[in-house]
């Protein structure tokens, strides 16, 4: 008897969670309960900066022979000017402002989709794809600010056992590659890797921006430019490894050394220091426009 009041009381339970989940609404429709579902990434996400320096290249390889359209921009924005000599430091705004018009011209161009894209995108004018090395860069990171946050939230964690960690959700449908690299003097245009990235200007241009201040100082053509701090930024769509956006951000301290003429001959040659700062960026869009007028009809 024991035994088959038990077998009713489970049957009973069991019923009550059937009907539990396949309640009829105010209308007497079925409810039905669905879960979100999560696309799954192309590419596992990593950690190690070997797989993620090698998951950048093959990523700059499936861009540079891709079928996508482009938006190129690419600019240069001189500041920090300053000098030891007090004469010519007070004559720089006058100075700059001459120069600066020169250095400030933006470069750009459109690609549609389906044209060539190998001669703009780094190795510029030239077939094959950027590849770095561990030697070329200083630290790699993909979704970085994802796992701070999360390393912060464990530690806060650690440190009271009271305290709700938030979940951080490290996974983004946007990963972000994040990339510091290696330091270099004085890189040629089209060659190694500064020459490859960025549209290095030639002295001569150089030299025609500095004696648009000819009234105040000559300039004999040398120059040192450190290429410091600079950074690859990345963004891809996880879920097809497609890549939405790269920017090449450039950190350049230069020297010069100029010699006074006119009212500043007085202060013989002194070394002249200022900064570039400045972007190369490419947006891609992969929609093939005949694609969506084929759906649209």
């Amino acid at each position: 008897m024991k035994s088959t009041s038990i077998k009713i009381l489970a049957l009973l339970l069991t019923a009550c969670v059937f009907l539990g989940v396949t309640a009829c609404n105010g209308t007497g429709d079925e409810e039905t309960t669905t879960e979100a579902t999560t696309i799954a990434s192309a590419t596992p996400l990593m950690t190690e900066k070997a797989e993620v320096l090698a998951y950048f290249n093959s990523l700059m390889a499936s861009v540079k022979n891709g079928k996508a359209a482009l938006k190129y921009s690419s600019d240069y924005n001189p500041n920090g000017f300053d000098c030891e000599n007090a004469t010519f430091k007070a004559a720089l705004p006058t100075i700059t402002k001459l120069m600066k018009d020169g250095f400030n011209a933006d470069l750009g161009a459109e690609v549609a989709y389906g044209e060539p894209l190998a001669d703009i995108i780094p190795i510029k004018n030239s077939a094959a794809p950027l590849v770095l090395t561990e030697a070329d860069i200083v630290d790699i990171a993909i979704n970085s600010e994802a796992f701070s946050r999360q390393a912060e939230e464990e530690s806060k964690a650690a440190m009271d056992e009271s305290y709700s960690a938030e979940e951080i959700v490290v996974d983004e449908d946007v990963r972000k590659i994040t990339i510091t690299l290696a330091e270099a003097v004085d890189p040629a245009a089209g060659e190694g890797l500064f020459g490859s990235i960025y549209n290095i200007p030639d002295r001569a241009k150089i030299a025609e921006e500095m004696n648009k201040a000819s009234e105040y100082m000559t300039y004999d053509g040398t120059y040192s430019a450190k290429y410091t701090g600079c950074t690859i930024y990345m963004e891809i769509d996880r879920t097809t490894d497609k890549v939405i956006k790269v920017e090449f951000n450039r950190n350049i301290e230069v020297e010069v050394e100029v010699t006074g003429v006119g009212t500043l001959a007085s202060m013989g040659t002194t070394a002249l220091k200022f900064v570039v700062n400045g972007c190369d960026r490419y947006e891609f869009d992969w929609t093939d426009p005949n694609a969506t007028t084929v759906a649209a009809e």
